[in-house]
This record gives structure tokens, sequence and C-alpha cells, in this order.
């Protein structure tokens, strides 16, 4: 799902004065430890208070906060524990897909949508998951013939979504057990309120139709507008899909292509701006990446040759943080700070404040590949 940030506390922007701790170098251990680590508003504070010399409510020896594994906890592994902290809020999108998938091939084609049209996710886990023997289908007695054979049998979601409200349009992806829908699919479309959205069903199997699904999926729940669904084959392309959805006008309609930047082995995401030097950088990157070595200058950008041209669409503006501008139409530039002149805007990042961009960029050359996956 798309996420949004927690706010920490207003004097948080205090902490970007460049204070830092040194610590030891950690143990293979405690890095074990911070894979598994969870992330909370009281460890944000914990180093937040350390960064400022002030005393904590914890002890923090052994704590996993060198979020960069440089053996220091400065700044950035503020800006990083920031980003973890992320609670589901209102999407941007307004397209979810849904999946179960027991053995992944639903969930191939699921990515393949939600790469293509932008959308949110979910996936359905069940309660009690499903194992290899729960499935095997030659077993009578197996639990998944138990429950298909039933059809009053709702199998537990382990964590639920708490609405759907926010969406109009729910692709929902299963695999086809014994000619239908798993039981879990069922628990899922009886749990919210459909009858204003638009359903897509897709499954796959190794041989069986979508159809019997359908019809109980259309019987099942209200829904506002179903969609003829499609079955997919496990090994189905992403250009398979992509025809399907341009079929049914959705990736159209939907989709927003992003720009990415890896900076440092960060990926961070950019909105295009709507202008024809875009459009043609996209082109551009559909054929591969760009690598730009980009130099510091005037201490309020980041700029480097991007090693062609794009047109130019240049305009009197002044830069805000995060703007990515096209200067002179083959220098690429990446601005932390204000300035005034004619420019080309290319694009900006998303959700990024001024202090975590200049703590990514850091201070001198940087290594900075645009993608558009």
């Amino acid at each position: 799902m798309k996420r949004r940030m927690i706010s920490l506390f207003a004097i948080i922007t205090a902490v970007f004065c460049g204070c830092s701790g040194f610590l030891n170098a950690k143990s293979t251990a405690e890095e074990a430890e911070q894979t598994n680590y969870t992330y909370t508003i009281q460890d944000a504070v914990n180093l937040q208070d350390f960064l400022l010399n002030r005393s904590t409510q914890e002890n923090l020896n052994g704590k996993p906060y060198d979020m960069d594994h440089d053996g220091v906890w400065d700044v950035f592994d503020l800006c990083l524990m920031k980003r973890e902290l992320t609670i589901p809020s209102e999407s941007e999108s307004d397209t979810l897909v849904v999946y179960f998938s027991r053995t992944n091939n639903t969930e191939k084609i699921a990515e393949h949508i939600i790469d293509l049209t932008n959308a949110d996710r979910y996936e359905i886990e069940a309660a009690v998951p499903y194992t290899d023997a729960d499935i095997r289908y030659q077993d009578s007695d197996c639990r998944a013939n138990k429950e298909q054979n039933d059809k009053t049998v709702r199998p537990e979601i382990a964590e639920p979504i708490e609405s759907i409200d926010s969406y109009e349009v729910v692709f929902i992806g299963y695999p086809i057990w014994w000619g239908e829908e798993p039981r879990i699919i069922d628990t899922f479309l009886e749990s919210y309120d459909f009858s204003d959205k638009t359903v897509i069903p897709f499954c796959t199997s190794g041989g069986s139709g979508i159809s019997a699904s359908e019809k109980n999926i259309a019987d099942l729940v209200p829904i506002g507008n179903q969609f003829a669904g499609k079955r997919f084959s496990a090994n189905a392309t992403e250009s398979e899909v992509e025809s399907w959805l341009k079929e049914i006008n959705i990736m159209k309609e939907n989709a927003e292509e992003k720009l990415y930047l890896t900076i440092n082995d960060t990926k961070i995401s950019a909105t295009f701006e709507n202008n024809s030097s875009a459009d043609a950088l996209k082109e551009k990157l559909s054929e591969g990446d760009v690598v730009i070595e980009a130099h510091d200058y005037g201490n309020f950008e980041k700029v480097g040759s991007l090693g062609f041209t794009l047109p130019r669409n240049d305009t009197q503006i002044t830069t805000e943080s995060g703007d990515l501008i096209l200067y002179q139409g083959n220098q690429f530039v990446v601005y932390y700070d204000e300035n005034s002149w004619n420019f080309t805007k290319l694009g900006h990042v998303d959700n990024m404040t001024q202090e975590e961009l200049k703590a990514l960029l850091g201070d001198g050359n940087v290594t900075i590949t645009l993608s558009l996956k």
C-alpha cells in the first residue's frame, strides 16, 4: 500500500545540525537483530534525543539504530528510521489489487497489474496458512477438498485490510481450486461493501476457466460493476497482462509512470512534469537506466551530464527542494535549495523533506541512477 510518514515532532528539524554519535562496530548478532527489528515512535524519540545529547528514557546499548551500517548514529539514520515508521493512509490511487496466492503463481500476475496500473496492493493471507498437504487434491480428505466441498466455509484472514472505501476499482486474484475460487476469497468479499465498486476478477490455473468463479463472485455480494475476468497461465508475461488491461481500458486511466532515482543504494520516487522534456526523458529511460555522476554546485544543487540532449521548455522559475531540472538541455539537476533561473522542470521528488534529501545526497560528488522501475 502507499504510505505516509508519521510526523515525529516539530523539533525534529533541530536535529539536522550535523550532530552525530560514534559507535563501536556492530557484531554480527547485532546486525542480525536489526534485520528483524520493528522500529517504533519511541525508537525515533530515543535516537533524536541521543543526537541532541539529551538523556534517553531507555538504555540504548545494543539498539540497532545504525540504519545505513556505517558505524555511526547520525542524522541520516534518523531519516531512514523516520521512513520506516509508516502507517496506512488514504491512498492516492483509486485502484486496489487484492490477491490470494498459495504457490506464488497468482502473485506474479498481481505484481504485473500493480506495476502497470500504479495500484495499491493487499495480499490475503490465511490465519492458518495452507500447507502442501492441505492442497493435495489427490487426497479427498485434505483441507482444501473439505473447504471447496462446503460453500459455507469461510477461512479466517490473518490481517484483514481495514477498509476499501477509498478505492473505486478492485482487482481480485486467486488460483482456481477445483474449478472455483478458494473459499478464503469468499471471506474477503463478504467482509466489505462492493456495492459501489468496479470489481475485476483474475485467476491462474493449469487449465480450468474463470467462469464458475466469476458467477460465484457475482452471486455472493452486491457489486456495483463486475468486469469480465481473465484466466492466466502460471508463466504469463507482463505483456500479456498489459494487453488485457488495455482491452478493458484500465491501464491508461490509472497508470502514472514514476521516475526513480537511486542514490547511495537508496531508491526514491519522483513525479514527472507534464511537458515534452519529461516525455523525452521517459522515452530514453525506456531503453535503459541512465547513470549520472553529479557534483555539488552553489550549495543548492547536485548537477551532472545526462550524456544526451533533451528538448527544452525553459521558463523563469524559483526552484524548491526536490525539484528535478534540465539545464541547457543536457544537464540533470537535483535541487535541495532555492535558486531562480530559466530552467526546464522535469519533475519533483516524492514525499521527502529538504533535510532528508540533503542527508541522502551528502557532500561532494554522488552517483545518481535514473530508471522507470
